[in-house]
């Protein structure tokens, strides 16, 4: 129960007390309690203006989500039939997506239907894509997630099919992301794929140099950058990718695996290349 008579009752006293009481007492307590009602409607509809904008909030959150969840199966069976039959690595792919999204039994029958109505190249998926484009707005780190998700799933049996390619650059277009950072998203995820195999793998060998070329291609920068923008880079590659900043611009709280699994490779490959360089120092 709101407390309506608060206000009139503090304004009653102060304007009685500050009109020093008698007749000009009572013409002050009739002033304040107006004024003390006039803040308490101020305060009410303040109150009521914050929780709206909660909900509304909360209402934009669930629908980025939801927009997010039906654009990635729908885009992964795409991408997994364009090229030909599908391969047992897509599925891998796409199964793997699933368990790292933690889905219910019922989300995980969303999710292949989805991903089975994505593969029928007749049906247009132009109005979802618009969606998911429109509840994002300026989220870009959201829809840069969502393309790395696509291109992990394009590059899923080792290699980039020209197919593959014009459904990615078709899906970036139609949610306005640049081709040049879909272009960057290809080369960072080779190379991610290819360290992170790499360093997963223990007792196995490969050319240091080869590795170290690989950290530079995971944060999708040359060998030849200084210190400074090499820390540069990491930060920024570590603030689109960080779990937490990501769900709270609508990312499903089921992806944040994804994400620290990402953030993860690029802390390592940052690693290395500092270790490099400082052994590198050290020796000159």
């Amino acid at each position: 129960m709101q407390l309506v008579w608060l206000g009139p009752a503090v304004g009653v006293l102060v304007g009685y007390g500050l009109a020093g009481g008698g007749a000009l007492g009572l013409l002050g307590a009739v002033a304040g309690g107006l004024l003390g009602r006039q803040f308490d409607i101020i305060v009410q509809l303040s109150n009521g203006l914050y929780q709206m904008g909660h909900r509304q909030s909360s209402k934009r959150g669930g629908d980025i989500q939801a927009a997010f969840f039906e654009c990635t199966f729908l885009c992964l069976g795409r991408i997994a039939k364009c090229d030909g039959p599908i391969k047992p690595e897509e599925i891998q792919w796409t199964e793997r997506v699933m368990d790292r999204m933690a889905l219910s039994p019922q989300q995980k029958q969303n999710a292949i239907r989805l991903f089975d109505r994505g593969k029928d190249l007749k049906i247009d998926i132009s109005k979802e894509l618009q969606n998911l484009h429109d509840k994002c707005g300026r989220r870009i780190t959201l829809l840069q997630m969502f393309m790395e998700i696509l291109v992990q799933g394009a590059l899923a049996d080792g290699d980039m099919h020209q197919r593959e390619w014009a459904v990615l650059t078709h899906i970036a277009g139609s949610i306005r992301f640049r081709v040049k950072r879909l272009e960057a998203i290809v080369r960072s995820s080779q190379a991610f794929q290819e360290f992170k195999s790499q360093h997963s793998e223990t007792g196995t060998e490969d050319d240091p140099q080869k590795d170290l070329l690989r950290a530079y291609q995971v944060l999708a920068i040359e060998p030849t950058v200084t210190d400074e923008e090499l820390k540069k880079a990491y930060r920024r590659l570590m603030n689109q990718h960080h779990p937490d900043k990501l769900v709270s611009k609508g990312l499903p709280e089921s992806m944040v695996e994804m994400a620290k699994e990402r953030t993860q490779a690029i802390r390592a490959a940052y690693e290395e290349i500092r270790n490099y360089r400082a052994e590198i120092a050290d020796a000159g």
